[in-house]
């Protein structure tokens, strides 16, 4: 599965042209020369479910020889085949979801540890570490300890030459903008289709029961992903008796997710806790041209204020989905793309990534 404040019209304007501003790309980018001899490692290297990894490497391969490296703790002996500051740049995703015990959601101390090693251990092999910041603390942590684990990625940070995330909305840090999944529409002979669409793992943080709660009854959802806890879906399907709610408890296939998010007349974004600060779900959607209704965040806020992304629909609460869906923004899915094309296209994030090497000093 692939793994989502009102301003007035002229301030609006303004912030558009800035963030459209920031970094020019064109065809070009995608046609230029890599600098070989720039060596990036890439962590985490290989992930066969995860077609935002590959993406972002095809962007990267722009600007240098990507190297896969493993976030294992185990396989840092590997890295032993590289001797100090062979990587001219690493780029770190998701190491700190290692902080938290996955089964328990407490803090896990040989966790903590292990992280901390890790990054010590890729800031002796690399001139220049990127830490790309996808999470406030890791998914499926306890909210009890989620200050305490949020302080301590924080405090990593310091270790890192430079943070980088998916969102404009923070200061401190380096925007690059998440990659498309597909940078055209879906060929559809039918158009879109009645249902509206929950797409990616189910879990309890996605706020999934209380949708279903406050989803119309005249209205087919279609909750499509694989869910680990089965005492949880049980609930879900008692939530959906009487209502018109489709099950589809796996992982999709390529082909299979394609047709069900780009033949719905919507993805519904239902997660807006803290933790979170983009969804790969929207991006999969926006790259098929398939309007996304979404709980406010400060991402959304951010792209409605920064950016002209068409078929985007932002509401406060759960509870506002049926007015939302009645008042929905649907363009046409060509325009969706063709929006959502000037601010992640593959252009577009190689442009940034090569800027943000290029402050940081990266070279071969």
């Amino acid at each position: 599965m692939l793994r989502a404040a009102l301003y007035s019209r002229s301030a609006q304007t303004d912030a558009r042209s800035q963030s459209a501003g920031r970094c020019s790309a064109d065809e070009q980018t995608l046609h230029s020369e890599p600098d070989q001899r720039l060596k990036i490692g890439y962590v985490p290297g290989f992930a066969d479910e995860n077609a935002y990894v590959q993406r972002t490497q095809d962007a990267l391969a722009h600007l240098g020889q990507v190297y896969p490296l493993s976030p294992s703790t185990r396989s840092l002996w590997r890295m032993l085949q590289f001797r100090p500051g062979f990587f001219d740049v690493i780029i770190v995703n998701w190491l700190e979801h290692k902080t938290a015990n996955p089964a328990t959601g407490k803090l896990s101390l040989p966790g903590i540890i292990a992280y901390f090693v890790q990054i010590l251990t890729f800031r002796i092999l690399a001139r220049r570490l990127i830490y790309v910041r996808h999470n406030i603390y890791p998914h499926h942590a306890e909210s009890r300890c989620a200050p305490a684990l949020t302080r301590i990625i924080d405090l990593s940070e310091r270790l890192y030459s430079a943070t980088a995330t998916h969102s404009g909305h923070f200061p401190d840090k380096h925007y690059i903008p998440h990659p498309l999944y597909y940078e055209q529409p879906m060929m559809s002979k039918t158009g879109k289709d009645r249902h509206f669409i929950v797409f990616g793992r189910v879990m309890p943080y996605k706020n999934i029961e209380q949708l279903i709660d406050s989803f119309p009854v005249d209205q087919l959802l279609i909750v499509a992903g694989p869910c680990d806890d089965q005492e949880y879906f049980k609930r879900l399907q008692i939530a959906a008796q009487g209502k018109q709610v489709e099950f589809i408890p796996r992982f999709l296939s390529e082909e299979e997710a394609r047709e069900l998010v780009g033949t719905a007349r919507g993805l519904i974004l239902s997660h807006a806790d803290d933790d979170m600060i983009v969804s790969g779900s929207f991006f999969y959607a926006l790259s098929l041209g398939t309007p996304v209704i979404g709980v406010k965040t400060p991402f959304f806020s951010w792209v409605q204020q920064a950016l002209a992304v068409q078929g985007l629909t932002v509401i406060e609460d759960l509870q506002s989905i049926e007015a939302a869906l009645q008042q929905q923004n649907s363009p046409p899915a060509e325009a969706i793309v063709c929006s959502a094309r000037q601010y992640f296209s593959l252009a577009t994030v190689i442009c940034y990534w090569k800027k943000l090497f290029l402050q940081l000093q990266v070279q071969g």
